[in-house]
């Protein structure tokens, strides 16, 4: 096996997350989108997460959570080639996901004003509307990060990370 431990395979999220950032692209988000929604099952399984972590997770892979779903709907898909329609009735569904090269123009990240996400264009329609992709490993690396890199720290001793450090830029 390549990765032992839960921390060791957000640590290859990380990377994969961080080349996205630099150039958006199908292949890495598929790998992003493959590796976020394994790190499920290495997070319960694995012994040196804590109690904490493991409710910081359950707390975000709820049958509601349209980001959950997306990660998790999409890695199915990929694995079996065709759409599973969710068991809960209140599970926002997948409809399509739209590719298209070059036209993703990125977002400007302040104060410096560089460009990250530049380059594909990939956008998911489900049931509660559209969201593009970028967004979407913005929003559900957060919840990563929350897990791996926050819930371990005492909350006295927290600090606010800036943005352009959970974009890894």
């Amino acid at each position: 096996m390549q990765y032992e431990t839960a921390h060791e395979r957000y640590e290859k999220l990380k990377r994969v997350r961080s080349r996205l950032m630099v150039h958006f692209n199908r292949d890495d988000f598929d790998d992003y989108i493959q590796v976020a929604n394994s790190l499920h099952d290495w997070i319960k399984t694995d012994p040196t997460v804590s109690r904490e972590q493991r409710r910081g997770l359950e707390s975000f892979v709820v049958p509601e959570s349209v980001d959950w779903q997306i990660c998790h709907q999409l890695a199915n898909t990929e694995k079996h080639r065709r759409p599973r329609l969710p068991k809960h009735r209140l599970t926002p569904f997948v409809k399509s996901v739209h590719y298209e090269p070059g036209k993703g123009r990125g977002v400007a990240l302040p104060p410096s004003m560089k460009i990250i996400g530049a380059g594909d264009e990939i956008t998911i329609d489900h049931d509660g509307g559209r969201t593009s992709g970028l967004s979407f490993v913005a929003r559900t690396f957060g919840q990563f990060y929350s897990i791996f890199e926050v819930i371990p720290i005492p909350l006295d001793q927290r600090v606010i990370t800036p943005l352009r450090h959970l974009l890894g830029v």
